[in-house]
């Protein structure tokens, strides 16, 4: 046994009797050993039935070939057969199976009296155990249309836009469907499931059998590839084996974070082990690829590569088509034999892993380079909502840092390996780049990538060649291994934040609200998603509405529905993606009082001189806002909306021939946003380099100059569409569909109607306060909370599809 395997098992030894330990050892540490001695030290102490537990297949034959090199006697079971059952009923050694052979809902372990679990690779667990809650429809089942139009009538008031293209089949199209529409339309969704083969289908029988009963409570997510049913926190408290009598050890290449082994396994104060010394610190040289957008980089890859055996690793299904033959394309049903075959090749082949950052691994000499084409996102579609929609940010970064960290771990599984890790895409480049998100890195990891970025910098200079560096690396050039020993230990490195406590209790309360939710207590989730609202608020509003979204759930289905309409709306007025249901306004404004702010006087001012005719007038801004060659309609139409919000708005491009097309100001509040209109794009079009995404430069020094310590958001108006590869977005660039514009125009007739009838000439300015605040239209609220895309997230849209449709 190598040192650190001694001092994690010995870790272990010592703090045996706690329910949940985590192992943190690096990849090609050896943790699989230590794995197997602790599980057979745990059949030893316990006389019991103990799990060691891996990701995949091939995992599981590579686990118990390790076990017979020790001559560990062992079990194993998955896709339902059995090798030497004796040995797991018996209680004489562990069985090696899969997450999904535990966490399906017909597991035949629930059954058992399980006294131990290993959990191997824990840390991209969260993907695997989320695929047995989780019902996916693709595009083409028979289910898919008849779900989706279950909503129809819903999202053709709200974004019948994107409902078209998702139902299409366009990759960017992602819409969650509101809880009141699910409690809704639960019994219709059970019924088409079941006309339609739910209960005989490999792909969804045991999704099933865990929310059958639960439809209602479950988040349903409809894109361009299919359809997503899953609750939002795993329930994972509702299995036996994560009660107190069964002892957990979590073996994680990556230490979790908190929240994030939180938000999976439901853990929060695990013991932690981790051992010391260099195993698994493989040298690797990071190529920056070069190339004028992301097609110029694939080629330069490609010609890098030509001699060489490499492992490519692409987010999406569209982005590993860009991948022609002779690239082979890894496919499920080819199984361990594909691997096995690739591995054993002396060839320069090219195989492709489609969103597959885990569970295959090609360590030594069956594959020394790997590509990684394209920034890793969530393969579920409530992951890329958490990420992309309610943009919750502290997750975002997490996730994206323990795909990279895996993905990296398919080939490098010892310190004896070395090989290349070619990176390409500006959007995996750039975001290796910045320190920030690094530092969610292990140390010798970070080191390596800066070490990469200065090696770019000499490739660039013409002081060294990447098909030079990386024929080094390759071969252990005595001159390559004197450069990285002399130079990769001097980067700096920064520590992985700490999460703050407030989020981490955040979570677990979370999973206490939806627990209660889960077993139908709804007084009491209710209470609950009201308090993390209340907390969260003080933290993060975004994360706020969420909870709030799920307090009216609880409300809904408690039959309190003024109550539940009233904390929906609360939700939606800070992120409008979580769904309006329709409401009066005199159920909905507050009785308080309330003092009238700088925006309510203005709007107050406006009210009085025109009314009875701004209603009139919104009509006219409604029917202008259109997709279509008319750009200055839109702008003109954009530019009476702000000033309708208490504004101070302009036309500077028409009125000066310079900045953007409309820009709203909150003058007392030294801010505002810069609206770009680009409604005259089709469909099928995308954001260009200079004339839509490089003019924003234009407009951030006119803003600059013309309004010195001002704020601005910054926002293209018109259709979520890709932006093109070679662009190079400002990281605050929001693209906002022209639909949201119209729904905010709606809201300001709807406050209009209500002030009309409801405030006195004494109190227009208080009556006019209570509206804005319970029709979600006080600044900046009524423009970040609409639905928005950064742009910076649109210029792949590849790698936004998801995989898992397959």
């Amino acid at each position: 046994m190598w040192g650190p395997q001694v001092e994690a098992v010995r870790g272990w030894d010592a703090i045996r009797a706690e329910s949940d330990v985590i192992i943190e050892m690096t990849t090609g540490g050896g943790k699989t050993l230590a794995g197997l001695l602790i599980g057979q030290s745990l059949v030893n102490e316990t006389n019991g039935k103990i799990l060691y537990v891996c990701a995949t297949k091939q995992l599981i034959e590579q686990t118990a070939a390790r076990a017979q090199e020790c001559s560990i006697s062992l079990a194993t079971y998955f896709g339902g057969n059995w090798t030497e059952r004796n040995a797991f009923d018996g209680c004489t050694g562990v069985c090696i199976t899969n997450y999904a052979a535990v966490f399906n809902g017909l597991s035949i372990f629930k059954k058992e009296n399980l006294r131990g679990i290993i959990f191997d690779d824990a840390h991209v667990a969260n993907n695997a155990i989320r695929g047995q809650f989780a019902i996916r429809i693709d595009r083409e089942h028979a289910a898919f249309r008849p779900i989706a139009n279950c909503f129809r009538d819903y999202f053709s008031r709200n974004n019948q836009q994107q409902f078209e293209e998702a139902l299409q089949g366009f990759p960017l199209a992602l819409l969650f469907v509101p809880q009141f529409e699910m409690k809704r339309q639960a019994k219709m969704i059970s019924k088409i499931l079941l006309d339609n083969s739910v209960t005989e289908t490999k792909e969804t029988l045991f999704a099933w059998a865990h929310l059958k009963d639960h439809l209602g409570l479950c988040t349903l997510l409809l894109s361009g590839t299919g359809i997503e049913i899953t609750p939002p926190v795993l329930p994972l408290f509702t299995l036996p084996y994560f009660g107190p009598d069964t002892r957990r050890v979590y073996l994680t290449a990556t230490l979790p974070s908190q929240v994030e082994f939180l938000r999976t396994f439901g853990v929060l104060k695990a013991k932690r082990v981790t051992p010391g010394g260099k195993s698994g610190e493989a040298q690797r040289l990071f190529v920056f690829t070069p190339g004028l957008d992301d097609e110029g980089q694939r080629t330069e890859v490609v010609s890098l590569t030509n001699k060489q055996k490499t492992c490519v690793i692409c987010p999406s299904t569209p982005a590993a088509e860009a991948w022609p033959p002779p690239a082979i394309r890894f496919e499920s049903a080819h199984g361990h034999a594909a691997i096995e075959a690739f591995s054993d090749s002396a060839e320069p082949q090219k195989l492709v892993l489609v969103a597959r950052y885990d569970g295959i691994d090609l360590p030594g000499d069956a594959c020394r380079v790997l590509v990684l084409d394209g920034l890793p996102v969530g393969s579920s579609l409530i992951d890329r909502f958490l990420d992309q929609g309610l943009k919750v940010e502290r997750l975002r970064a997490a996730h994206t840092a323990a795909r990279i960290v895996q993905a990296i771990g398919r080939i490098f599984r010892s310190n004896t390996d070395h090989g290349a890790v070619i990176l390409c895409g500006d959007g995996l480049q750039s975001w290796l780049r910045d320190p920030n998100n690094q530092r969610y890195m292990p140390k010798l990891l970070q080191q390596q990538v800066q070490f990469g970025i200065e090696l770019r910098r000499m490739v660039d200079e013409s002081k060294a060649t990447f098909a030079d560096l990386l024929k080094a690396v390759l071969s252990g050039r005595k001159d390559w291994d004197e450069l990285y020993s002399n130079h990769v230990g001097a980067f700096d490195v920064v520590s992985q934040p700490e999460d703050p406590a407030w989020f981490s209790e955040l979570v677990t309360g979370e999973r206490d609200a939806y627990a209660k939710l889960w077993s139908r207590n709804f007084p009491l989730a209710a209470s609950a998603y009201g308090l993390l609202a209340d907390q969260a608020d003080k933290h993060d509003r975004r994360l706020a509405a969420w909870y709030r979204h799920w307090q009216g759930c609880a409300a809904d289905w408690n039959g309190e529905d003024v109550q539940a309409t009233r904390v929906f709306l609360a939700a939606a007025n800070e992120r409008v993606e979580l769904g309006r249901p329709s409401a009066k306004g005199g159920s909905i404004v507050s009785g308080e009082s309330v003092t009238p702010g700088w925006q309510a006087k203005a709007v107050a001012k406006l009210f009085t001189a025109n009314r009875g005719k701004l209603r009139v007038r919104l009509q006219s801004i409604t029917a202008d806002l259109n997709y279509g060659p008319e750009t200055k309609k839109v702008e003109q139409a954009l530019h009476e909306l702000g000033h309708f919000l208490g504004l101070e708005a302009s036309r500077p491009d028409n009125e000066k021939k310079t900045g953007p097309d409309v820009l709203w100001r909150c003058v007392g509040e030294k801010g505002g946003a810069a609206l770009e209109s680009k409604t005259n794009k089709q469909p099928n079009g995308q954001y260009q380099k200079v004339d839509d995404i490089g003019q924003f430069d234009d407009h951030i020094r006119y803003l600059e100059r013309m309004h010195p310590g001002e704020n601005h958001y910054k926002v293209i108006v018109g259709r979520k569409l890709p932006v093109s590869s070679n662009a190079n977005p400002p990281d605050d660039l929001l693209v906002i569909p022209l639909e949201q514009f119209v729904e905010l125009a709606n809201r300001l007739g709807e406050m209009f109607d209500y002030v009309e009838s409801a405030a006195r000439e004494s109190d227009v300015a208080v009556c006019v306060q209570k509206a804005l605040v319970a029709f979600g239209l006080v600044w900046p609220q009524c423009l970040t909370a609409l639905e928005s895309y950064l742009a910076a997230d649109l210029r792949n849209p590849r790698n936004l599809e998801s995989a898992d449709m397959e």
